[in-house]
């Protein structure tokens, strides 16, 4: 209990407090669009389970309540797949076991940086991590649960076969009702995103993206997104690797974590902008239900070898490294980030309130915009969403650009002579045409090879 107590106080300083004052990111912003729209029972193409549920918080009228309550919700799933971590693994391997690796969950770059915001990883781990906490007593529950996942979050298509397989092996007298009940929420969610659109949903477009890039340049993206991934969770992978070595029965580490690991070789985010982004959440959750027990018996093995790393218990170890890791992982992103990220978590919502007060101030329903999701979550329904391609929004040349300040050069002639006027906070630039066509004419979008997505 005492282990569970420090994850919560971690998780309140960490991930609840944190919330109210993260800088928006671009796909947050999207998400909670999308929320607001299914509060109306109009649905993207794509998995949209968690887009029901938090639909009432999006259709608060209040921009502030909406992104608060929203990440609110998030922040509370997430401290849920914290617990189910620890307790997944303290069944399986003690109290002990379970804190080391749910702690070096919770402090993994991917959880800190997305744990608070309103991202839709956290709940599809939700449901995946409920189906194994429930698989034993209540098969017909983890069924629902395992066909869930996909509904809250596409990835987890890719391993719910696996987890099929493993039922099969594991309780084969449950197997059939375990498939007849996991498949109507994956059949409703298929059938679902194929009337509106396959060709725009997530699997469409992810199995385009690796169409067009081949199979030589995915294969070198995939070595490039793999060798990172050692970078970005060394003990994570290690305790993992090791307890997978010494386990007797290896069926559920190497039937449902393994097989979640390696499929995200076919998530074309991961492919494009490696671990550090949320689509290694899920796999990284269901690690470290096995990574804890894997580190203390590498530990033993080790000390039993290296006297001198005996002299220091475990816990100080991983704590030391998990401190050096933040410290290290912050500075990178502070050195790297071509938009200004002010580290892990990236705080500035200041910065997001500012842009919201000039678009409410001068900005008009009649009036054009193109760049960030900013001016959507305000209601402006003429928005084009820009991402990295500048040119495209420009050459439709809105009455608005709201974007990176890196991203973007003005001519500054432009502005002495007034053709356009511009507000820069923190690493967001709000630009204004008073001139029809001044903002395709003067603002110049930067080389996109020099960008870095942080």
């Amino acid at each position: 209990m005492k282990g569970k107590k420090i994850l919560v106080i971690l998780w309140t300083a960490l991930i609840l407090i944190p919330l109210f004052s993260l800088r928006l990111f671009q796909d947050e912003m999207l998400y909670m669009i999308m929320s607001e729209r299914a509060f109306y029972f109009q649905l993207p193409p794509r998995s949209s389970l968690v887009f029901l549920l938090t639909s009432p918080l999006a259709a608060v009228n209040n921009v502030d309540a909406r992104v608060f309550l929203l990440r609110l919700a998030t922040a509370l799933v997430t401290l849920a797949d914290i617990l189910l971590v620890y307790e997944l693994s303290r069944r399986r391997f003690g109290e002990r076991a379970a804190f080391l690796g749910t702690i070096t969950f919770l402090l993994s770059f991917v959880v800190l940086r997305y744990g608070s915001r309103y991202t839709l990883e956290p709940w599809g781990v939700l449901f995946i991590l409920l189906a194994l906490y429930t698989l034993e007593e209540r098969p017909l529950l983890s069924a629902l649960s395992a066909g869930l996942a996909f509904a809250a979050r596409e990835t987890w298509l890719t391993t719910y076969p696996f987890m099929v397989f493993y039922v099969w092996r594991r309780r084969r007298g449950d197997f059939r009702r375990f498939v007849a009940v996991s498949l109507l929420p994956v059949a409703f969610n298929l059938t679902a995103i194929y009337i509106i659109s396959l060709h725009r949903s997530p699997l469409g477009y992810n199995l385009r993206a690796l169409i067009h890039c081949g199979f030589p340049e995915i294969l070198s993206m995939a070595w490039t997104s793999w060798i990172q991934f050692v970078v970005a969770f060394p003990i994570q992978l290690a305790g993992f690797v090791f307890a997978v070595y010494v386990m007797e029965n290896r069926d559920e580490p190497l039937l449902i974590v393994l097989p979640s690991v390696l499929t995200l070789n076919f998530v074309s985010g991961f492919l494009l902008n490696g671990p550090f982004e949320r689509y290694t959440f899920g796999p990284l959750a269901l690690m470290s239900i096995y990574s804890g027990y894997g580190l203390i018996k590498l530990y033993d093995a080790v000390s039993r070898k290296a006297p001198i790393v005996g002299k220091m218990s475990l816990e100080r170890w991983v704590a030391l490294f998990l401190i050096f890791q933040l410290l290290a992982f912050n500075a990178a992103v502070v050195k790297l980030s071509s938009i200004g990220a002010n580290g892990i978590q990236d705080y500035g919502y200041w910065h997001d309130r500012e842009v919201f007060s000039v678009l409410e101030g001068y900005g008009s329903l009649e009036d054009s915009f193109g760049g960030t999701p900013h001016p959507a979550l305000l209601g402006f329904e003429d928005w084009t969403w820009a991402d990295r391609n500048i040119t495209g929004v420009l050459n439709i040349s809105p009455d608005w650009l709201v974007t990176f300040r890196s991203w973007v050069s003005v001519d500054r002639g432009a502005l002495t002579s007034g053709a356009i006027e511009m507000w820069t906070f923190g690493p967001y630039v709000v630009i204004h045409a008073r001139q029809e066509g001044a903002i395709k004419e003067y603002v110049i979008p930067v080389d996109p090879s020099s960008w870095r997505r942080w």
